[in-house]
């Protein structure tokens, strides 16, 4: 996103029957909280639906929105800068044929399209996913992928690439949001807005969690913030903390140096203390096979898992979950 244009954004959010209450109004909220933070009206957001006058979210809630508008009406100059698909527990694809087609229609065009939680699936369903990550709420993932098996779906928080979006719902709306203040408005913004969500209580989410201590080391480094902002968008297939160190602007002994003196060590360390906290959260939170929790986490094989695994919690893979599950 170039800085020229963040003085007028507007999103559409498409909702679709089920969709997700608590999403939906965390990625509103960030939106309004960065009008109030950049003193003026950087942000303008429509609700829309497939059929009006109202949508019913997956609590029982209903939301009054506006119907599809005709794709004539989106020029470069008077379209909205994202549509954004917002599912819940029970969207699909199959009551979302016209919205399918009306996603169709702006694939060619500059709007950013993406999803949150289960919105995904009319994304795909769209073929606007065909050639960009994805991801999808935890206890729906394998079923987006035995639908989608062409697709290159992610077991993370968020992802970002290119023109197209997605997250995993629930308050992982709020990271994606974030991110999108971070691109139009910079650091200084988005510390002061995730400060007011972060400042007390950390998520558990190891992606979440760690986005956020982005954020609140930005105003101490930005070298720093962008280097976490990397680890925690690349937790599947780590990169190299060289690498790392080049995207951050800086060097690999220069950026030791900073883990060392904000953090007390090494962003080796850290990086893999944030993969491993991603496969714990996956443990917990899903039931997703030990192996695919390795290869979502970024170690490839279970046992290979097992023994950083273990080295951390002191105990395997198998054995913390079953804990976790019995605690519950």
């Amino acid at each position: 996103m170039s800085e020229n244009k963040a003085l007028n954004r507007e999103y559409f959010f498409v909702l679709v029957p089920g969709f997700s209450l608590l999403a939906l109004s965390g990625a509103i909220d960030v939106l309004r909280a960065a009008n109030l933070e950049s003193g003026r009206k950087v942000y303008q957001w429509q609700l829309i639906g497939e059929s009006g006058p109202s949508v019913d979210s997956s609590s029982g809630l209903s939301m009054p929105c506006s119907l599809l508008p005709a794709l004539t009406e989106f020029e470069v100059t008077t379209g909205p800068t994202a549509v954004v698909v917002c599912g819940g527990d029970t969207s699909r694809t199959d009551e979302s044929s016209a919205l399918v087609e009306w996603l169709k229609g702006l694939a060619n065009t500059d709007v950013l399209i993406g999803s949150i939680s289960d919105g995904a699936f009319v994304v795909a369903q769209s073929g606007l996913f065909d050639q960009h990550r994805s991801t999808i709420h935890w206890k729906c993932l394998s079923d987006y992928r035995a639908r989608f098996p062409h697709l290159d779906s992610r077991a993370s928080i968020l992802e970002m690439e290119g023109s197209r979006f997605s997250c995993a719902g629930g308050t992982a709306s709020l990271d994606l949001f974030l991110q999108f203040v971070l691109l139009d408005l910079g650091t200084d913004v988005v510390a002061n807005i995730a400060n007011n969500y972060f400042h007390d209580t950390l998520r558990d989410s190891s992606i979440s969690q760690n986005v956020a201590d982005a954020y609140r080391y930005a105003g101490k480094s930005r070298v720093l913030a962008e280097a976490l902002r990397i680890m925690s968008q690349h937790l599947e297939q780590p990169l190299a903390i060289s690498d790392i160190a080049r995207q951050s602007g800086t060097t690999h002994r220069s950026l030791d140096r900073l883990f060392v003196r904000f953090l007390s060590v090494s962003p080796g360390r850290y990086y893999r203390q944030l993969r491993l906290n991603r496969a714990a959260n996956l443990l917990m939170q899903t039931s997703l096979p030990i192996s695919e929790i390795a290869v979502a986490s970024g170690f490839g094989t279970a046992s290979h898992l097992g023994m950083h695994f273990k080295q951390e919690y002191h105990q395997t893979p198998a054995k913390f979950r079953h804990a976790k599950m019995a605690v519950q």
